[in-house]
């Protein structure tokens, strides 16, 4: 009864720093708020997350395990379709344009001058870097065994993330048109590289 009543708070909190995130940005986010939005205790938010990193870092994760379920879920749906590339670029085009997701992604701009920050953050990167790179293979098979297929997976999500930085300076949709067909362009030619020869088909 009481880790069920911890698990629920838990998730109060991170859905609260998550909107605050999202609404304020890092800068103006202060832990009393985020418990004040989640209706408990500024004491009660230390219990859970000791430092304001802890609770960014745990954030960030909170986000990003929606983003990915989020991806799965379309992936199961054009996994079949003849250009399944195409769909996914454009399914996480959508997603890393998402108000919570664009605020997580100034934490990472805020990480590089604070170091307590930084290494909260390492291990939730690599973690979801992992997911990502998981949900690629399934979605492409032909090339999830090849040498450099998780290289060019990272490369692709490290471009597509640096859209979605510039997207929170320039959300002008009719720019980014050109930049995600170059990235489509670069993502076809890269997985057909290293993709298996037609003997090996």
């Amino acid at each position: 009864m009481r880790a069920g009543r911890a698990v629920r708070t838990r998730c109060k909190l991170l859905d609260a720093s998550a909107e605050l995130l999202a609404g304020r940005g890092y800068s103006r986010l202060s832990t009393a708020a985020v418990a004040e939005r989640a209706g408990v205790a500024h004491g009660t938010l230390f219990k859970h997350f000791p430092t304001k990193s802890a609770l960014m870092a745990a954030t960030t994760e909170w986000v990003l395990e929606d983003v990915i379920g989020r991806f799965l879920e379309m992936a199961r749906e054009f996994a079949e379709e003849p250009e399944p590339i195409d769909h996914a670029l454009r399914a996480v085009w959508s997603l890393f344009r998402s108000d919570r997701l664009q605020a997580t992604l100034e934490l990472y701009v805020a990480a590089r001058t604070d170091e307590s920050l930084r290494d909260a953050l390492r291990p939730i990167f690599t973690t979801h870097r992992s997911a990502f790179l998981s949900a690629a293979r399934a979605l492409l098979p032909a090339s999830a065994d090849e040498s450099h297929f998780e290289s060019t997976v990272t490369g692709i999500l490290a471009t597509l993330l640096g859209g979605a930085l510039l997207w929170s300076v320039v959300p002008e949709p009719e720019f980014f048109q050109s930049e995600l067909a170059f990235v489509d362009r670069i993502a076809r030619a890269e997985l057909a590289r290293i993709g298996p020869s037609e003997e090996d088909a």
